[in-house]
Order: C-alpha cells, then sequence, then structure tokens
C-alpha cells in the first residue's frame, strides 16, 4: 500500500472509496456469475426431446433399412425351403402350323393294273399311274399339344430338413442383427445428443467466466483509478478477458459441430435449426455389478445372439452337406395330349397319354465332391464356434471398460462437485485480499480459471458418465423398441 501512503489519503477514506466503487460495480452488474441455469432456448426453434431424436433417426437410418432388407431376404430363404418339401407341377401348351411347297412333283392320274387269282379269274385293282407331268405342290399342316407334370422329391437325404432349419437359423441371425444395429443407432444418436449438451453446458460455462472476467476488469480498472492496483494488474484482467471471449468462440464452434454431428446421425445433414431439452441431463451416477452385467450381456446380447444362430445355421449345412451319400426317391406324373392335322400322319390325329411312375437315384461316386463339401461345411462349423467364443470375449472386455469409464466419470463428479465448492471460496477470498491488498490479481486471476475448470470438469463428468450409461445398455442386451418411431 505504499502507493496509497505516497500520495497521503488517510486509510479508512480510502477503504471508504473502494467500498463505494465496488457497490457501483455490483449495482451495474447485478447478475451472477456461478448461475447454472442453461442457455436460453430459442423459442422460434422446435425443441426435440431424446426419444423424438430417436424416433426420426430410427424412420430414416439407411443402416438399419440394409439390415431389415436383408430380414426380408433371410425370410424369403425360409420360404423357399418350405417350398422344397411341395411338388412341382408345370403346364405346357405346343401350337404350330406349317405350309410345305414341293417343287415339280409328279402328276398322277388314276389308272388300274389287273392281277390273275388262283381260280384263273382277272382282277382289276386301281392305282395312280404318273402322266410324264410335273407342278408345285403345296402342304399345310397343324399340329397342337396339351402337356402337364408333376414331380415330387419323397427323399433326398434329409437334405429338405436341414436345409429348412439353415435358413430359419440365418432368419434368426438376422433378426437378431437388424435388432442390434437399431441399437447401435440409438447409441449413436444418444451420444450426439449428450455431446450437443455438453458442449452447450460448456459454452454456457466459458460465457460467464467471460462476464466474470469483465466484472473483474472493471473492478480492476476502478481500484486503478483510485490508486490501490497497479497498470499491470489491468493488463493481466485484459488478457484473461482475452481468453475468456476466445474460450466462448471455441465452444461455440464446438457446438455448432455437435449440432452438425447430431443431424447427422439423425440422417438430416442438412436440416434446419432445432433445440434440444437439457432436462435429460442428469444422473444418480448409480452403477451395477460388472459380473451381472457380464452374466446379462452373455444372455441377451442381440449379437451375440446373432452369432449363436449363425452357428446353428452351420451346423445344419453339414447335414446338407452330406445328403448325397444317401439316395435319391422322386415320384412324377405325366400327362400328354396332342392333335395332329398333318396329311403325313398315319393313325388317329388326336391322341393323349398319362405316364406315372418313380424314380430312385444313388450317386455312388461323385469324384470325392460330397466329403470336400462336408469337410468344408464342418470346417464352418468351428469358425462360427470361433468366431462366437471371440465374441464372448470381446463383450467381457467391453462391459469391463465401460464398467471403469462410469466409476471413474462418477468418481469426478462426486471430486468436482466439492471442487466448485471450494473454488467459489477461494475467488471470494482472493478477491477479498486483492480489495485489501493482501493479493495480487494474480491470485485473483487463478482461482477464476480454477473455478472455470472445475465447472468445466463437472460437465464432461456428468456427460461421459450418461454416455457410459447408454453404451451399457447396448452392451448388456437392453433394448429401446419402446422409442416411438415418428
Amino acid at each position: 500500500m505504499s502507493q496509497f501512503s505516497s500520495q497521503g489519503v488517510p486509510m479508512k477514506r480510502l477503504s471508504f472509496s473502494i467500498f463505494f466503487a465496488f457497490s457501483i460495480v455490483l449495482l451495474f452488474n447485478p447478475s451472477s456469475s456461478f448461475s447454472q441455469e442453461s442457455p436460453a432456448v430459442d423459442s422460434d426453434l422446435p425443441v426435440l426431446s431424446l426419444d423424438q431424436c430417436l424416433g426420426v433417426a430410427l424412420q430414416a437410418s439407411p443402416t438399419l433399412m440394409i439390415t431389415t432388407e436383408r430380414q426380408n431376404i433371410a425370410s424369403q430363404s425360409v420360404k423357399d425351403a418350405y417350398g422344397a418339401f411341395l411338388p412341382s407341377v408345370s403346364l405346357g401348351r405346343d401350337w404350330n402350323k406349317s405350309q410345305r411347297t414341293d417343287f415339280d412333283s409328279d402328276i398322277f392320274a388314276p389308272g388300274s393294273f389287273p392281277m390273275i387269282d388262283s381260280g384263273g379269274d382277272t382282277l382289276w385293282f386301281s392305282t395312280s399311274v404318273p402322266t410324264g407331268d410335273t407342278r408345285d405342290e403345296v402342304i399345310n399342316s397343324k399340329y397342337g399339344a396339351w402337356t402337364g407334370s408333376a414331380d415330387l422329391n419323397v427323399f433326398n437325404g434329409f437334405s429338405k430338413f436341414s436345409t429348412l432349419n439353415s435358413a430359419k437359423s440365418d432368419l434368426r441371425a438376422s433378426e437378431a442383427t437388424t435388432a442390434y444395429t437399431r441399437e447401435l443407432v440409438v447409441e449413436e444418436v444418444t451420444t450426439a445428443y449428450f455431446n450437443l449438451l455438453r458442449n452447450q453446458r460448456l459454452l454456457q460455462v466459458a460465457i460467464e467466466t467471460r462476464d466474470q472476467a469483465e466484472q473483474e476488469l472493471e473492478r480492476t480498472e476502478t481500484y486503478f483509478r483510485l490508486g490501490s492496483s497497479a497498470k499491470s494488474d489491468v493488463l493481466q484482467q485484459r488478457v484473461r478477458l482475452g481468453n475468456t471471449k476466445l474460450d466462448v468462440v471455441v465452444y461455440d464452434n464446438a457446438v455448432k459441430k455437435a449440432f452438425t454431428d447430431l443431424a447427422y446421425s439423425m440422417n438430416r445433414p442438412l436440416a434446419v435449426g432445432f433445440s434440444i431439452d437439457p432436462s435429460v441431463l442428469k444422473t444418480e451416477f448409480a452403477i451395477e455389478n460388472v459380473e451381472a452385467l457380464y452374466a446379462e450381456a452373455l444372455e441377451y446380447r442381440l449379437d451375440l445372439i446373432s452369432s449363436e444362430h449363425t452357428l446353428d445355421s452351420r451346423e445344419s449345412a453339414v447335414t446338407t452337406a452330406t445328403s448325397n451319400l444317401y439316395p435319391s426317391i422322386n415320384l412324377f406324373g405325366r400327362y400328354s395330349r396332342s392333335d395332329n392335322e398333318s396329311p403325313y400322319k398315319f393313325g388317329s390325329q388326336v391322341s393323349e397319354s398319362t405316364t406315372f411312375g418313380y424314380s430312385v437315384n444313388w450317386n455312388v461316386f461323385d469324384r470325392l465332391n460330397t466329403w470336400t463339401r462336408r469337410s468344408q461345411a464342418k470346417a464352418n462349423v468351428r469358425i462360427a464356434e470361433y468366431e462366437l467364443n471371440q465374441a464372448k470375449m470381446n463383450v467381457q472386455v467391453e462391459i469391463r471398460q465401460l464398467h471403469n469409464t462410469l466409476v471413474e466419470a462418477a468418481e469426478r463428479a462426486l471430486v468436482t462437485a466439492e471442487t466448485i465448492e471450494q473454488s467459489k471460496e477461494e475467488l471470494r477470498l482472493a478477491q477479498e485480499r486483492f480489495r485489501v491488498g493482501a493479493g495480487t490479481t494474480l491470485d485473483v486471476i487463478l482461482a477464476q480459471v480454477n473455478l472455470a475448470t472445475s465447472r468445466g470438469q463437472e460437465v464432461q463428468a456428468m456427460c461421459d458418465f450418461l454416455i457410459a450409461e447408454s453404451k451399457m445398455e447396448r452392451a448388456v442386451g437392453r433394448t429401446h423398441f419402446d422409442v416411438a418411431e415418428e
């Protein structure tokens, strides 16, 4: 306080002047620097809840549509496998008309020739004899026929049954894959939603910190005018204010990017602006037992269920590959009716035929094709088993990592809640020490930085916990089929 004594200002009057100036600053800056309210929502923009965002995303997700179409293909494969138990029936109709021209055909005239029988009598037989002349002769003919056939395979080495079982397993695997893809979409949108809320809260903290820095700069300038602080203190506060303004710009850009990410995850990258509901940014930080979560995942996780059905399908394919080792038995029936109006047709012009019977075919040696296909099918079974076991290990690792993230985020939230209160008190004390000349501007700035950092860490911990919680629900197989697809 040597600056005060050199000017000969009485301490009591100086203290009163500083208190008066400080009161004036507070009078014109009544807003609290530690407000925890959310930034004002633009009333002109629609507010979408998390469920509404999920509904939009699930309705138009190309990835989900692709898996749904693959599920439809698997469903048609089941129908095709059932069709193998039915007979094949075919109907046919043939009709043709032809015209043939014979050039330079001999012309015959009626004639007779004698023949003496055994009794010595002469018998005359009518015949045609060539006249020596020729002409072009045109011959017209028609032909029509109806045919029908039916074939039924009675036995083909259990191939039909194994193919049907394999198709059903593939369908169940595809259904589980579609459901799991749906959960991945839910997780992606939820993560983007919380990241947008995260950046909005961090922007709020940055704005409040900037406002706080402006107030501190005004106080410091007032103290400087009163002669209780140095020029360097004012410069330090101006630098501090410049840094806080930069933070506002950075987090404002982060908010815009987070909004773009959310709109993209909703399959609306060119969407007009909308607001989101900040009320979901709360949790009780409840954490379940990791072993119970892992047991739940083994029973309900959808990608594991899909892998299990894929394994069933591969096992059925072994029976299908072995079917050629057995004989094949078929029943058949044929029917045909034809009408031939050709002048060269001998016998009846209209005829029909009916044929039925059975056939047995046993391929005794097919150059080892059946054995090689059977070996390949068994190898595919082992591959499916290895993939399932690897997936289970991956699930265990993922759940443990997410559980660790939840524990860490909960602990960080607990610590930062206490740190915020401590930082507020440290800032108050630093301001008071600076007011009475027992502290420096650097102490105040450091306390401001600590408070802003603590508040930012609280937001980070909250959002990290909520995102990890959402990932955990997907990881253990908890579905969200109650989400309205609006």
